[in-house]
């Protein structure tokens, strides 16, 4: 039974994700810890959300709105789980865009390359679709829109670092909580970024030949542990270390008490009364 399970990729005609612009299996520079990671997003109408396109035809994508904390457009760090705050403003084109997200008119649809060679998307590189899937409620007057989000990446695991790279990404909005937005407001966004990493089932093997990561279902484990194995064995180490302290102190000073009793030196008259 588990070898049929395992044959079934190969005869509904599986392949490869992602590919290049050009049909390819991608090769990579991979990512190293804590490298930022570019991202980009769809430029959209405002009044339909249909795709802008280029003179040549090609969508246009534009980066991520900025980021009043940094300056700079949201970015994430590889292999790095932690919480943060991206303050963003509302300006007119961007609030009509809130409209269409939070009524599910069009996605809020981003990518980020899955190699780090300098403009690798310029050149037709494979990336992996991130969505930024926020709720809330429209209203003729203004917006209600639940700014805390959970943000998940699956990357492989990090035994290799060749093979550092992104195999799947999403934010949602996951709290009871909405913020009142007009044209005009700031909006912090609360991320909750968790790095989940695993090796792959159901592989349909070295079909393609060279692949720049492992194949196979980057399945979600039954008890989900949301930092990196790297950083789990880190924490490992340092309770152990700090355990060790704790019980080498206490075991010391038991030692030296019963140490300083048992050979604690006869007095004056212990030593006359043997004499005589």
């Amino acid at each position: 039974m588990l070898a049929i399970l395992y044959l079934i990729p190969l005869i509904l005609g599986n392949q490869f994700y992602p590919l290049t612009g050009n049909g390819n299996i991608p090769t990579i520079e991979p990512y190293t810890l804590g490298q930022e990671i570019f991202m980009d997003c769809i430029s959209r109408n405002i009044d339909n959300g249909e795709h802008k396109f280029d003179a040549q035809d090609r969508i246009i994508h534009i980066p991520f709105p900025v980021c009043k904390e940094t300056g700079k457009p949201l970015a994430f760090q590889y292999g790095i789980s932690e919480d943060r705050n991206c303050t963003i403003n509302f300006n007119d084109e961007l609030y009509h865009l809130f409209q269409l997200y939070v009524h599910e008119d069009a996605p809020f649809s981003c990518r980020i390359p899955v190699s780090t060679e300098s403009h690798y998307l310029e050149k037709g590189g494979a990336y992996i679709p991130l969505t930024f899937n926020f709720r809330g409620e429209i209203h003729d007057s203004h917006l209600d829109i639940d700014q805390s989000m959970n943000v998940i990446f699956t990357k492989p695991s990090a035994q290799d670092p060749s093979q550092n790279s992104i195999i799947s990404a999403i934010a949602y909005s996951s709290s009871t909580n909405v913020t009142r937005v007009v044209i005009g407001n700031d909006l912090t966004l609360n991320l909750a970024v968790r790095w989940l990493e695993n090796s792959p089932v159901n592989s349909i093997g070295n079909k393609y030949g060279k692949l720049p990561f492992g194949d196979g279902f980057y399945s979600l484990p039954m008890n989900s542990i949301a930092i990196s194995y790297s950083t789990m064995v880190l924490y490992f180490i340092i309770i152990g270390l700090a355990s060790s302290a704790v019980t080498w102190a206490f075991s010391y000073n038991m030692i030296s008490t019963k140490f300083s009793k048992r050979y604690q030196p006869l007095d004056q008259e212990s030593i006359i009364s043997k004499r005589d």
